[in-house]
């Protein structure tokens, strides 16, 4: 009876040590991992955050007569941007009005002249400056004749700058979009007359403000098809005045209702109003930038810009991916300029701000904030 005992003993002894033993093997051995689900590249819902393109615009720039004088005066074909330089190479896209032809012959500093005729040296001032595309329809596109049309479109083409609103007669010309942040900017350029004879001539080489059809046919061949964005250029109304006349306001009218996203204008020598239309912005005359004008404060006044673009991404609210890109206008900034010693601008000061501003009925200089 007590061997029986004795094995049961054992028995259960050999069954506990087992016991114990599994027990400590399962504790040292690691959970089973559960198999990993891959995840498929292109399936993430991250929104695109939003791109910003900056546009500054400035109004007259003409490179002759007393600009050229002070240009040589220092061998400084710089001369005329110094001051400004900086802020116009800030912007993503610069834009303004060339007033005066390039010509490799002739006095380019008569004083007193009403014929412009620019040192081609002087391209080396706007390259350097950061222009990217210049407006050469005006009523002194023909100074130089159409040689001087000419010339100046391979000057400026060979310098980096496009040329719009005149057309050559033997350089190829240039679409005059420019694409950033893979939004395409065109700009399209007209003028009130093709001769600086007051208005009474047009050409085929200079693109007619007058011509609202063909104005309308420009705007609609060139958006949704090779930009996104299209900025209207006039140079146009009565010089020495603030309000625009009415043919500028039927023409300002006319681009936007034909899808112009803006417009902005040169020609009258002074500043004039602003006036939104449809939501669109219009700046009829942004006054002198380079001039040698310095008989009268308006004339040593400027106006320039710095329209800032967004475009943001608006999903499909099942597919956060998926949707369309929005671009309009986030902020408008106005920088006025007054020019001194025959040649250059330079930014004003607040106080000058808000003077030169407030000839136009403004109070601020940032016009538009959709902050």
């Amino acid at each position: 009876m007590q061997k029986w005992f004795d094995r049961i003993v054992k028995l259960n002894i050999v069954v506990t040590m087992l016991v114990l033993t599994s027990a400590v093997v399962l504790l040292q051995t690691p959970p089973a991992q559960l198999p990993s689900v891959p995840v498929i590249k292109g399936t993430e819902t991250k929104i695109p955050e939003p791109k910003t393109t900056t546009l500054f615009f400035a109004g007259d720039i003409m490179l002759s007569r007393n600009v050229a004088g002070k240009i040589y005066k220092t061998t400084d074909f710089n001369l005329p941007f110094a001051k400004v330089t900086e802020e116009i190479r800030k912007a993503d896209i610069a834009f303004a009005n060339l007033e005066s032809p390039f010509n490799n012959k002739g006095n380019h500093s008569v004083q007193g002249s009403l014929v412009f005729n620019a040192d081609p040296k002087s391209v080396e001032g706007l390259k350097s400056a950061g222009f990217d595309i210049l407006s050469t329809a005006n009523n002194h596109a023909f100074d130089q004749g159409q040689k001087g049309i000419d010339f100046t479109s391979e000057l400026l083409k060979n310098n980096g700058i496009i040329p719009t609103g005149t057309q050559s007669s033997t350089v190829q010309p240039t679409l005059p979009v420019i694409e950033k942040n893979k939004i395409l900017y065109g700009f399209l350029s007209y003028s009130y007359t093709a001769l600086n004879d007051g208005g009474k001539t047009t050409s085929p080489y200079v693109n007619d403000f007058n011509n609202l059809e063909k104005l309308k046919q420009d705007i609609q061949s060139l958006r949704g098809h090779t930009a996104d964005i299209v900025v209207v250029n006039m140079h146009a109304g009565t010089e020495y005045t603030r309000k625009p006349t009415s043919a500028q306001i039927a023409f300002a009218h006319a681009a936007i209702d034909a899808g112009a996203d803006l417009v902005v204008g040169e020609h009258p020598h002074w500043v004039q109003t602003v006036e939104q239309y449809k939501s669109k912005w219009i700046f009829y005359s942004l006054g002198n930038f380079v001039f040698d004008q310095m008989w009268s404060q308006e004339t040593r006044e400027g106006l320039t810009l710095l329209v800032t673009y967004q475009t943001r991404h608006i999903p499909e609210p099942a597919n956060q991916t998926a949707g369309q890109d929005i671009t309009e206008i986030k902020k408008i900034e106005l920088k006025p300029v007054i020019i001194d010693d025959f040649c250059c601008p330079r930014f004003a000061n607040s106080e000058e701000t808000l003077s030169i501003l407030s000839k136009v009925g403004l109070t601020s200089p940032v016009l538009f904030d959709n902050n």
